[in-house]
């Protein structure tokens, strides 16, 4: 089994084509996005769906290699309305650091494609605000990217972001 993945490797490390950047160039994007098929677990009243919701944020990258860029981003998840909750909705803020390794394709309209890794930390929003959040947690992700024509970046990610709530029992009289 290591064998095979050490030759997949060196496989993929032949067949790299061209640099994607200089070393030590910059690059800032900004996002737009759709967040799909969101879900979140209650502890006690197990997973439930989020309706879909819009996303924005900023990305940051340093290429420490021609092909390797590291860097850091912050992505706003608007608030959407979790189904069969009367009315919550909730939302994320997550800040993380992030790497990539581009493959420049040398194709003029897909000209690279990256493997793309994010960790960071997640800032749960709940509305209404009465609801206590205990803390808010660790914030992942895990996908693919390409840029095409130079000027469009088109990106698939899986994200994970954990929070707690306080349980708490208001009694009224």
């Amino acid at each position: 089994m290591k064998k095979g993945l050490l030759a997949l490797l060196l496989a993929v490390a032949l067949v790299t084509p061209v640099f994607a950047a200089d070393q030590g160039a910059m690059e800032l994007d900004i996002k737009a996005g759709f967040n799909l098929m969101a879900n979140i677990d209650v502890d006690g009243e197990g997973d439930a769906d989020v309706d879909p919701a819009f996303t924005a944020g900023v990305d940051f990258f340093y290429y420490v290699m021609p092909q390797l860029a590291i860097g850091a981003g912050v992505q706003y998840v608007f608030n959407s309305e979790i189904d069969k909750s009367n009315g919550t909705k909730t939302g994320w803020t997550n800040l993380y650091a992030q790497a990539k390794y581009v493959f420049d394709l040398g194709d003029d309209l897909f000209n690279n494609i990256y493997p793309l890794v994010q960790v960071g930390y997640g800032i749960l929003r709940l509305d209404p605000d009465d609801i206590d959040i205990d803390s808010n947690g660790l914030y992942w992700g895990i996908g693919v990217g390409t840029t095409i024509k130079e000027c469009v970046v088109l990106e698939l990610l899986y994200s994970n972001a954990n929070a707690t709530l306080k349980v708490g029992y208001k009694f009224a009289f």
